[in-house]
């Protein structure tokens, strides 16, 4: 997976990171040794992995203290100023969108799109439908486990978080298939005045005029 982000980064490994969902820190420990130059800022919902993740990265003088963060809730309702706002060169979002509710995943395209400069990119990974098709049996029986535990959890399509993504200013540049049927998804945040942005806002204009 570092390899696959390098890829994208090419040598440029002095890059300003936002992590969404850091869970108990384990990521950020991983892709901070691989990216020795990052500068790594970590967020989890949960409170009491604020420890794991302070552990897990304590040798690791580029990643700062972790916040807690509610990423459905706007930016301005956070109630810590991120360090380099509008400015990050990559957004990080692992195992998040499927075992959260769909408002959490509108927030974080919502968010991310302030976060991140022109032309930074936010990567997240997990399970997808694809289409409205989820497969294997293997993913279908996941989502359903899910469904059971929590009806506002399970798997996304990717047509559907492209739609997201496009209305907060952001396009859809790759998807990749990794191992275990999950998948790596590269948004791309687009230029102010993109054409992208410029057809999502005619269309919600015809909308509300067609009311």
């Amino acid at each position: 997976y570092q390899r696959r982000v390098r890829g994208f980064l090419g040598q440029a490994d002095k890059v300003k990171v936002f992590e969404v969902a850091s869970g108990t820190g384990e990521h950020a420990k991983l892709f901070c040794n691989y990216f020795a130059a990052a500068s790594w800022e970590p967020t989890e919902y949960d409170e009491s992995h604020m420890d794991d993740i302070k552990a897990h990265c304590k040798h690791l003088k580029n990643v700062k203290a972790p916040k807690v963060l509610d990423i459905s809730k706007d930016l301005s309702e956070w109630g810590f100023a991120p360090t380099h706002l509008g400015k990050y060169d990559v957004g990080i979002c692992i195992n998040m969108i499927h075992i959260t509710p769909i408002e959490c995943t509108y927030g974080l395209f919502r968010n991310m799109s302030k976060l991140l400069a022109t032309g930074g990119l936010l990567f997240t990974y997990g399970p997808y439908a694809v289409d409205g098709v989820i497969s294997p049996q293997s993913n279908i029986d996941f989502h359903n486990s899910l469904r059971q535990r929590d009806p506002r959890w399970g798997l996304r399509d990717v047509y559907h978080l492209k739609e997201m993504s496009e209305k907060e200013g952001m396009k859809l540049e790759m998807v990749i298939d990794m191992p275990s049927n999950n998948k790596t998804l590269v948004f791309r945040r687009l230029p102010p005045d993109s054409d992208t942005e410029r057809s999502v806002r005619e269309m919600s204009i015809k909308s509300v005029e067609a009311r």
